[in-house]
C-alpha cells in the first residue's frame, strides 16, 4: 500500500487518491438492475458539487449536519461533501427511536439533515416541533407533498441540490479547495453517537488524527497481506463507527467499495460483486452458519456423512496449523478432496474470491470462526470501539489465535486495571463526549481510555475480551458471572438463535432464549408435532426438552455457579426494529431484561 495511507487528514487522502488515480473505479452501486462504476475523479466532482450547494445553504466551519440514511453511494458523497464544506457529519441511525433521533438532532444543534426514505421523512415531520432548530431536509426520493403533514421543514430534493451546486460552482470552488487544504489533524471529522446499549446516546468526538492513525496501522499490519486492489461489498451501517471506518478505506487504502442494495440482498450481491474482502458483524456469520448446518441436516444421509468427514479433516489440518506444525501430506490430500466435494460449494456462495473476512462490534463464537476457516471463508476477529475510531487490534492470516481479538496495532498501548478493565492509550482515542464533560472525565484519565471491557493480554500478546464491565453479574452468593462467555457457548447449539443471561443479585443465573425457527420447524416435522402458531410450538414439552438438552450441554462447560438453572423461550427474535438490538446488532441487555422483568422474576418464585 502506498503513502496515501499515511495522510494526516481525510481531506488529504481524498485529494491524493483522486489526483493520483483519477480513472480508477473506487465505488460501485446498483441501479435498475445494473452495477454502475464510479471513478475517484467522478466521485470527487460529485462531492465538489454537493459541497458547493451545502455552502450556499449555510454550512461553514464546524456546522453540524445529520445523515439519517442507509449505506449507499449517496451517504458517502454527502459525508465527504459535508467535510469539504467545512462541516461535521453527525450520523443518525435509520432505526433510531423518535426519542433518540430528537435527542441527537437537538444535542448537536443541526439545521440540515439528509434522509433517504419516506418513513424517516415522515418521522422527522412529526418531530419537527420538538426539533425547532432543524430547518432543511435533503431527500433523494420522490414523494407527493400532500403525503406529508404540515411542517416548517424545507424539503430539498437531491437533484435540486446538484443544480444549486452547479450554479454556485463559479463562486464556491475556490472555497471548496481552501476548505480541503485548511483541514488539520486535530479538527473534528465526525461526532458519532453511541448506539445506546445502556441509556442516552453519547456524542463521541473523533478527529482526523483518530481515523488517520487507524488507517496507518492497518496499512502496516496488512502490508504483504492485502493490496490496493481489494474489493469490498459494503453493507454495514455508516451510522456506526465500523461502517464509517470502512467507508474511508477507498481513500486511504485504495480499496473498491461496492454498495449492497440491502441486507436482504446480501447473498445475491455477494455472487455478483465477488468481493475479495468482506467486513461484517458476528450476527451475519451466525446466520450463515445456522443456514448451512440446517441445509446439511436436511440432506440425504450419504451427503451428511461426506460433510462430517470433510469438516473432520478440515479441523485436523486447522488444528495442526494453529499449533505451528505442518500437516501431513496425506491430510492435505484429503483436504483438497474435501474442498472439491464440499468446501468450494460454500465459498462460491460468497463469490468465490474471498481472501478473508473481518468481524467486529461484538464477540464471535469460536466454533463459528473455526467452521468458516475450515470451509475456505476465513473470518478474523478484531476489536475496537466508537471511542477508538474502530479497530485497535485484529487477528491476521499470519498471526491468528481463536478466542482472542488479535494483537494490538503498532501505535496502541494497553494495560489492564486491577479490576480487569482494559485501558488504551492511542492517537485513535476520541477527544471527548460532546457537551458531556462528566462522562468524558469518567472515561478519559491521563490520556488513557477506560474501555468498560474486561479482559487480559495472553502470554503471546493477544488481547482476550471476557465481558463488558457493566454486564458482569454478581450473584446473591457473591460470585461473578460473565454473561458473554455463556452466551457465546450457547451459540454452538443450532436450536438457539439468541440468548440473554440474567441473574444480578439473584441466587442463580437464568436466560431468555429465542430459537432458530428453521431448525425448530424441522424438529417439529421430524417429531410430528402439531401447532397453529410458533408461540404454541414453544410450549410443547418435546421442544422444551430439546432446548433444555442444549442448555445442559452448555452447562457442562461452565463452573457450577455459572450454570443456567432455568430459561424462558421468547417467540420473537430480538431485533433492531423492536429496540432490543443496537443498529450494530449488539443486545440491549438492560432493555430486554426490563421488557421481560415479570417473567424473569417468576423464575425465582416457581
Amino acid at each position: 500500500m502506498d503513502k496515501i495511507a499515511n495522510s494526516p487528514t481525510i481531506a488529504q487522502a481524498f485529494k491524493k487518491r483522486t489526483f493520483q488515480e483519477p480513472k480508477k473505479v473506487g465505488f460501485r452501486y446498483k441501479k435498475s438492475g445494473e452495477w454502475i462504476d464510479v471513478t475517484f475523479e467522478e466521485h470527487y466532482k460529485n462531492v465538489q458539487q454537493i459541497a458547493c450547494a451545502l455552502m450556499h445553504l449555510g454550512v461553514k466551519k464546524n456546522t453540524k449536519v445529520n445523515i439519517l440514511a442507509q449505506t449507499s453511494i449517496y451517504w458517502s458523497q454527502m459525508d465527504l461533501a459535508i467535510l469539504c464544506s467545512g462541516g461535521i457529519t453527525v450520523p443518525v441511525y435509520p432505526t433510531s427511536t423518535p426519542e433518540d433521533t430528537t435527542f441527537i438532532i437537538n444535542h448537536c444543534e443541526s439545521e440540515i439533515i439528509f434522509v433517504d426514505d419516506f418513513i424517516n421523512l415522515k418521522k422527522l415531520a412529526n418531530l419537527a416541533k420538538s426539533c425547532s432548530g432543524l430547518k432543511k431536509v435533503i431527500v433523494n426520493f420522490e414523494f407527493l407533498e400532500s403525503e406529508l403533514a404540515d411542517t416548517h421543514l424545507e424539503i430539498i430534493h437531491w437533484n435540486k441540490l446538484l443544480d444549486i451546486g452547479l450554479n454556485q460552482g463559479k463562486t464556491k470552488l475556490s472555497q471548496f479547495e481552501e476548505n480541503l487544504d485548511s483541514i488539520k489533524e486535530d479538527d473534528i471529522f465526525t461526532i458519532c453517537y453511541t448506539s445506546g446499549t445502556t441509556g442516552t446516546p453519547k456524542g463521541v468526538v473523533l478527529t482526523h488524527r483518530s481515523i488517520g492513525s487507524t488507517m496507518k496501522d492497518v496499512s502496516i499490519v496488512m502490508d504483504g497481506i492485502l493490496s490496493e486492489q481489494e474489493e469490498l461489498l459494503s453493507f454495514l451501517p455508516m451510522s456506526h463507527i465500523f461502517g464509517k471506518w470502512e467507508s474511508m478505506t477507498p481513500y486511504y487504502l485504495g480499496w473498491q467499495s461496492s454498495y449492497a442494495e440491502s441486507i436482504d440482498t446480501l447473498v445475491g450481491n455477494l455472487a455478483e460483486v465477488r468481493p475479495t474482502l468482506w467486513i461484517a458483524v458476528p450476527r451475519i456469520f451466525e446466520k450463515v452458519y445456522a443456514k448451512i448446518m440446517l441445509q446439511v441436516s436436511e440432506s440425504p444421509p450419504a451427503k451428511q456423512k461426506i460433510f462430517k468427514w470433510a469438516i473432520a479433516i478440515g479441523k485436523k489440518v486447522l488444528d495442526t496449523r494453529q499449533a505451528g506444525k505442518k500437516p501431513k501430506i496425506t491430510d492435505l490430500a484429503q483436504l483438497e478432496l474435501a474442498k472439491k466435494l464440499v468446501f468450494n460449494k460454500i465459498s462460491d456462495r460468497f463469490g468465490g474470491r474471498i481472501r478473508f473476512c473481518l468481524s467486529g462490534s461484538a464477540p464471535l463464537a469460536k466454533n463459528i470462526q473455526e467452521f468458516m476457516h475450515i470451509v475456505g471463508v476465513p473470518v478474523y476477529e478484531g476489536y475496537g470501539l466508537t471511542e477508538t475510531c474502530a479497530p485497535v487490534c485484529v487477528n491476521l492470516p499470519n498471526a491468528n489465535k481463536f478466542g482472542t481479538v488479535g494483537k494490538l496495532f503498532p501505535e496502541v498501548l494497553a494495560k489492564i486495571a486491577e479490576d480487569g478493565e482494559i485501558l488504551l492509550k492511542t492517537d485513535k482515542n476520541f477527544t471527548s463526549y460532546y457537551k458531556n464533560p462528566e462522562a468524558t472525565a469518567e472515561s478519559l484519565k491521563d490520556n488513557w481510555f477506560y474501555t468498560g471491557d474486561i479482559g487480559h493480554l495472553d502470554e503471546d500478546g493477544y488481547l482476550c475480551i471476557t465481558d463488558r464491565k457493566k454486564d458482569l453479574i454478581k450473584t446473591a452468593g457473591g460470585k461473578f458471572i460473565a454473561p458473554q462467555k455463556i452466551e457465546s457457548l450457547a451459540k454452538h447449539e443450532s436450536v438457539i438463535s439468541q440468548i440473554v443471561v440474567y441473574g444480578d443479585q439473584k441466587p442463580y443465573a437464568v436466560a431468555l432464549i429465542t430459537t432458530n425457527p428453521e431448525v425448530l420447524a424441522k424438529f417439529a416435522q421430524d417429531n410430528k408435532l402439531i401447532y397453529s402458531e410458533y408461540a404454541e410450538l414453544l410450549k410443547n414439552p418435546k421442544v422444551l426438552e430439546e432446548v433444555d438438552s442444549a442448555i445442559e450441554r452448555v452447562n457442562k462447560k461452565l463452573a457450577r455457579y455459572e450454570t443456567i438453572k432455568k430459561f424462558i423461550l421468547v417467540a420473537s427474535e430480538f431485533t433492531v426494529e423492536s429496540g432490543e438490538l443496537t443498529p450494530s446488532m449488539k443486545i440491549k441487555r438492560k432493555h430486554i431484561c426490563s421488557k421481560y422483568q415479570k417473567q424473569l422474576d417468576a423464575l425465582y418464585t416457581e
